[in-house]
């Protein structure tokens, strides 16, 4: 039996989209780099069969079978396209990327606005939805502004990546801390009044599969 939130349309339409866009985004940014327009067809396709198990996963609630140890499969997914990236990274980055292109997959960060739409509908803690959704937006105005910064030079300095790059990851750590803490079992820090249900779709697509491809990314830039 498969279950969904009870998610405002704006946030199932935000969330699908952005799930769809990902491949082509990645495609687009081996081809415009001048690197092998092949090779980013085949991590694109790589991330839609990723985000098809994913979405699976959300829909099944398979986290949620395991009790709180469920929830280490955030981490898991966070950091298997990333550690993939760095065992081969000989076959990822054997021509460079645009960096300009790298960066501007954050601004896609803007979506965990919805954490705070969900927030006000009652599906998601505010102990939660706050880090996660604020901490995103930021991100996303520091893509934004370094893009438009550095939009006439052929490359960005190391200083605004490397900043983009901690932000990013701290903003993710930040997010998992209080999800985790704020669910039900032994780890349990806070209590809200509402159930944590972050990982049910729509809004599990951004830990399980939206997240991943934006470390993906920063590792990219690293």
């Amino acid at each position: 039996m498969y279950t969904i939130m009870e998610a405002h349309p704006i946030t199932v339409i935000v969330v699908v989209s952005s799930m769809m866009l990902v491949p082509f985004f990645v495609l687009a940014t081996y081809a415009f780099s001048g690197a092998s327009l092949k090779k980013g067809a085949l991590i694109g396709a790589g991330f839609l069969l990723w985000g098809g198990v994913m979405a699976w996963v959300c829909l099944s609630k398979l986290p949620a079978s395991f009790g709180p140890l469920g929830a280490m499969i955030v981490p898991v997914c966070w950091f298997t396209p990333v550690v993939i990236l760095f065992l081969f990274r000989s076959w990822f980055l054997d021509k460079p990327l645009s960096q300009h292109l790298l960066i501007s997959l954050q601004l896609w960060r803007a979506i965990g606005a919805v954490f705070l739409l969900e927030m006000t509908r009652g599906n998601i803690p505010g102990i939660f939805a706050y880090p996660a959704g604020v901490g995103d937006l930021g991100v996303a105005l520091a893509a934004g502004v370094t893009l438009v910064r550095y939009r006439r030079s052929d490359s960005i300095p190391s200083g605004p990546l490397l900043f983009i790059i901690v932000f990013g990851m701290a903003d993710f750590f930040s997010a998992f801390f209080f999800g985790f803490t704020s669910s039900v079992g032994p780890q349990q820090l806070f209590f809200p009044e509402v159930a944590n249900n972050t990982l049910l779709f729509p809004t599990g697509m951004i830990p399980l599969f939206l997240v991943p491809c934006a470390i993906f990314f920063h590792g990219l830039s690293w």
